[in-house]
Formats: structure tokens, sequence, C-alpha cells
């Protein structure tokens, strides 16, 4: 009897709440309503496809604003910032290198060797402490270290570049060397072929001996005239003094260029003509390939790429390592405390950080540390175009997208829509607070049984509000989902 009391109860409480949500929220657009996105990213070590949960509630939002303009076909570009978390990391006092299995939306290639593209990003947590007096994370020297080889340096130096290793002085050093080539290019008689500082003018070709008189304007205004021949090689360069010179060589002369470049020439311009031809109007041509270097940044051990992060170079085995510099005897690299809210970001454009997930007493006050986690923000940006009624409120798609873990109290003036289902949304805790657990398991009994749901219920704070779910059993559900919904309003 009582079981079939309580069954009752809950059935006439669901009756009361779930309603039809054909034309039953009048009016929602994006100055009346605040849409609800899920942040977890990682469940029992399996990735969730919240980014693309992220674009579909970007999608409904662009609807939701275009709601409150006018009756059309609109286009939107909408940018939701998305975060992307690892899963927790352990502290063993080992040596740990980030993954794409612990973090599958690292927005790098990330690997525990630093080959081909692949960058190392690691944390020595033997060199990482909690301090019980701060209740705070200290890290130690060296205890984060990134790792590239000359395919993969952070520096974004804009174009193609070449890194240089060597030893200046006894001090490993690294040059970055902007690098641009041209491939089987022509310029007719009385044309002018400037690279960098560098003016070759051709004065004269002679196509019998396939040669060409130029004039040669160096980089500090000094003018010669030289000869040059098809098919031999001319090394034109500034080196580290600031000397200019010019040489000839009948093959390519590849140990005299990385000479240069090891001994930090300013640039390196490697010229050699192809062919001499007659053009069109009877003009005289000449085929050239070039290649071109110009030092636009250099570093030895211990400078300092950015805040205390520095490097330490290893020409031998062509590889650099940014690695988080402490020495409290000097101010600029004073002891590093992280506490709850802190991250260590890396120096890099990459919005890679590293935080500490913490662990508490009853009282709520910092005890310890359960683990260290990586944090991505990235922004998903789309152009999306639709078809919307025409209502009178108006709004802005970046005011009114929110992340369930901002959600911590249904609000008195606004319907809420909630995208995803509980596993990734974390403001279905707040809708089993609310409603009760019977209401909410029997919503997710209906996603598990048709695959997704489309739930209205009224705002608990205010009813003119409404609190609508839209949630499958997958993104793909999730999506489906809100494409009804759509429709239906």
């Amino acid at each position: 009897m009582k079981k079939a009391l309580a069954m009752f109860v809950s059935l006439a409480i669901l009756s009361s709440l779930f309603m039809p949500v054909q034309g039953a929220v009048a009016g929602i657009n994006s100055a009346n309503s605040i849409i609800v996105l899920p942040t977890t990213k990682i469940v029992n070590g399996v990735p969730l496809h919240i980014g693309e949960d992220a674009i579909t509630g970007s999608r409904l939002g662009a609807f939701l604003v275009l709601n409150g303009i006018s009756h059309g076909t609109y286009t939107a570009t909408v940018s939701v910032p998305v975060e992307y978390h690892s899963v927790i990391i352990p502290d063993n006092n080992q040596t740990y290198k980030l993954n794409p299995i612990d973090m599958p939306d690292v927005g790098i290639n990330v690997s525990d060797q630093p080959v081909g593209h692949a960058v190392v990003v690691q944390v020595n947590f033997s060199r990482v402490s909690f301090n019980s007096t701060k209740g705070m994370v200290e890290f130690l020297d060296r205890s984060i270290e990134i790792i590239f080889n000359e395919n993969t340096t952070p520096l974004n130096i804009g174009g193609d570049y070449k890194v240089v290793p060597t030893t200046v002085d006894g001090r490993d050093t690294m040059y970055f060397y902007f690098y641009t080539e041209a491939d089987s290019e022509s310029k007719g008689f009385g044309d002018s072929i400037i690279v960098g500082g560098w003016k070759i003018k051709m004065l004269d070709i002679n196509l019998d001996v396939s040669k060409m008189l130029i004039e040669l304007t160096y980089p500090s205004g000094l003018i010669k005239t030289k000869t040059m021949t098809k098919d031999k090689y001319y090394v034109m360069y500034v080196d580290a003094n600031g000397a200019e010179d010019f040489e000839e060589y009948d093959t390519y002369p590849s140990a005299r260029i990385n000479e240069l470049l090891e001994a930090g020439a300013r640039n390196v311009f490697l010229f050699t003509p192809t062919d001499f031809f007659v053009g069109i109007n009877n003009v005289q041509m000449v085929t050239y390939d070039y290649w071109y270097y110009e030092k636009v940044k250099q570093y030895s051990d211990g400078d300092v790429y950015n805040g205390q992060w520095v490097w330490d170079i290893d020409p031998a085995n062509g590889l650099y390592t940014l690695y988080l510099h402490v020495n409290e005897s000097l101010a600029s690299f004073p002891r590093v405390f992280i506490g709850e809210g802190d991250s260590i970001k890396l120096p890099t454009e990459w919005g890679l950080e590293l935080t500490a997930v913490f662990t508490r007493d009853e009282n709520g006050a910092i005890t310890g540390v359960e683990g260290y986690r990586f944090v991505r923000v990235a922004t998903v940006t789309r152009t999306i175009s639709i078809t919307a009624p025409k209502v009178e409120a108006t709004g802005n798609v970046y005011d009114f997208i929110i992340e369930d873990t901002d959600l911590t109290s249904l609000p008195s003036d606004k319907n809420v829509i909630i995208i995803g289902g509980w596993v990734s949304n974390k403001a279905w805790i707040l809708l089993e607070d609310v409603y009760g657990k019977a209401v909410i398991d029997a919503i997710k009994a209906e996603v598990e049984q048709n695959g997704y749901v489309i739930k209205e219920m009224d705002n608990s704070e205010n009813p003119q509000y409404k609190v609508i779910i839209l949630a499958g059993r997958t993104y793909e559900e999730t999506k489906l989902a809100v494409e009804k919904f759509m429709g239906e309003n």
C-alpha cells in the first residue's frame, strides 16, 4: 500500500511539473533566459564531447539573440569559452609527462619524447610539495619543464624560421633566423631583385656565355659591380660584427651557410642564376633561386624567456627546455606558491595552466592536495544562420551563456535552459536539490529510454519563468533535442 501511494504521489508531482514544450514558452529570448553549458570533460577516464555541446548551445544562443531582433534569416557569429580539463594527476614524487589520454583536448601535440613536431610538458612532483602552514602548494626550481626541438619552439616570429644551436663564449646558445626562399623566379634586364637589405640590379646579360653583369647594393649602402654565372652560387652576408662580404661557390655551399649561421651572422643571402633566356618583347631574362636568413632572436642558457621561465639549451641534441626557475637569492625568481583558485600558466600561447585540487576538512579548511590538473581555455566560434520569429526582447549571446559551475541557484527573473545530460552538466545537481530526486530520476529514465528529452518545469523562484532541459544520451542526441526545441518555438 505504501509503495502504491508513493508511486501515485510521484506521478502526481511529475504530471504537475512536466508540460508540453510546444508553444508553452512564449516569447523566450536572450533577454529573459540563460543557457547553462556543461564543463565536465572526462568521467572515469572517458572523454565527453562538451565541445560539441558548446557549439550546440551557442547555436541555441544565436537563435535566442535573433528571436529578439525581427523575422527573417540572420547570420550571427558566436564565441563561447570552453574549459578543458585533464584527469586529476596524483603526486607520487614521479616525473609526469602530459599525454592526450589524460587530456584529449590539450590543444598541442604532446608526447613523452620531443621528436618530430611533439612537445614534452612534464612535472617533477618530487619538487612539488604542500605547505601546510600556508595551505598552498609550492613549486621548486625546475619542477615544471617544457622541452622542444627546432620544429616546435614556442616563439611566434611569423613565417618560417630556422633554429641554429651553437656555443658562444662557453654558453650554449640558439639563434632564431627568419627564413624565406624563392624557386625559379624570373626578372628582366634592368629589373632589381631586393631581398632583406640586399639589392641586385641587372646591368647586362650575355646569353652566349650565360653570364650577367650586376650592380650589387649592400645593406650598408655600399655599391659594387659584380659578375654572376649560370649555376654558380653567391653568398652575401652581414656577419655578427656587421662586416659585409660576397663569396662565390661552384656547388651549393651548405657547410658555409651553416658556419655563418652558427657564428651568429645577422643575415645570409644565397643566390644562384639557373637560366638566361629571351622573353616576351625580346627582353633578356634571368631565372634564379635564392635562400635568405635573417637573425631575429637569440637566447643563451639562463636567459629569461618570460617571467620566471628560463632557457636551458642543448646544442648537441638540438633540444631546448623552458623551465620554471626559483632562486630565493634573486628578487626576480622568488618562491612560487599556488592556492585555491590559483594556477601556473605555461609561458606559451596555448592557454595551458596547471592547478591543484585541494582536500578539505569538515569545516572547509584546506588540509592537503588530492592531485593536480592541467586546464586549457579555448574559444569555440561559429557563424550560424537561423530563421527566427519576431519578438520584443533583445540581448547579447556573450551575456547569457554560462557554465554549469556558475549556476548556484535558480534566478527569479530568467528562464533557465540546461544543455546536456547529468554526466557532463553539473546543473543537474541543483535540479535534484530544487525538484527532488524522484522527479529528476524520472527525467533521466526518459533520456535513457527515448535517447533525449525536451522538458519544461516551472522555475521554483518565479513560475512565470521556466526551467527547460535539453539533454540526450550522446552529444548528437542532445543536438537533436536543441534542434527540435528551436523548431517548436
